[in-house]
């Protein structure tokens, strides 16, 4: 879980928050909330989705799951936090994602360098850049015992 104290001022806090909306359930609102009109997002092997208007659209046609099938199960997110810095207005982010199913396994797991840009308070840019061989990745075992409505509510997700 992304621990939002570990930001050291307003723009490293503002990445942190939209990487803590996908762990929350929260994504959609942080976007309008914190990101630019024109916000970018793109991510390794991927078409760039340019604009919130066009994020919207591509969540509203299965997100990401619609580009790498091994997350067609995905219930949950989460991700490990390892550094973050900034200069001025670019923030940089060293993270390992979790994307995980309803038993419990992690299906994709990329080690991630993220750039994001702010500009006048507000996200204009995010780019995670991986190694694309996770989309091929084997998920882990099940977690024994794992409850997703219990890891949601733990995690004040809806």
């Amino acid at each position: 879980m992304i621990d939002m104290t570990a930001g050291s001022n307003e723009n490293e806090q503002r990445v942190l928050q939209l990487i803590r909306s996908m762990e929350t359930g929260t994504l959609p609102d942080t976007v309008r909330n914190l990101c630019s009109a024109e916000f970018s997002w793109e991510n390794s092997g991927l078409p760039p989705i340019r604009g919130q208007a066009a994020l919207f659209e591509h969540m509203a046609a299965g997100g990401f799951a619609s580009q790498i099938p091994i997350l067609a199960t995905m219930t949950h997110f989460s991700a490990d936090l390892l550094h973050i810095a900034s200069n001025g207005p670019v923030v940089f982010t060293e993270r390992v994602d979790h994307h995980w199913d309803e038993a419990g396994r992690d299906l994709m797991t990329p080690h991630i360098c993220g750039v994001a840009e702010v500009r006048d308070g507000k996200i204009l840019a995010f780019r995670d850049f991986y190694d694309v061989a996770c989309y091929q990745q084997q998920p882990t075992a099940p977690q024994a015992g794992f409850d997703l409505g219990s890891w949601r509510a733990s995690n004040h997700q809806a």
